[in-house]
């Protein structure tokens, strides 16, 4: 393995694991009884979480173009170099 493999392999898993993790952040569908708990109006909360939630969805398909490119890169050079 050249030094741009193990450079890319490492990308790839820190870029795996942050996908994973914007994924498991992101809210379901079926969060009415949480609101109660945080005190806020049920409106106010959902508009809060449809904005969390929109930036979260937009940062998880930045993270997978960015897996891709990563992913074709290091087979390019791999191939090529």
């Amino acid at each position: 393995m050249t030094v741009i493999e193990i450079i890319g392999s490492i990308l790839l898993i820190i870029t795996c694991v942050l996908v994973t993790i914007t994924v498991l952040f992101q809210s379901s569908s079926k969060q009415d009884g949480l609101s109660a708990l945080g005190g806020k109006s049920s409106s106010a909360a959902a508009a809060e979480a449809k904005s969390n939630n929109a930036k979260l969805v937009r940062f998880t398909k930045i993270l997978a173009v960015v897996f891709f490119v990563i992913t074709l890169a290091v087979y390019a050079f791999t191939i090529y170099f």
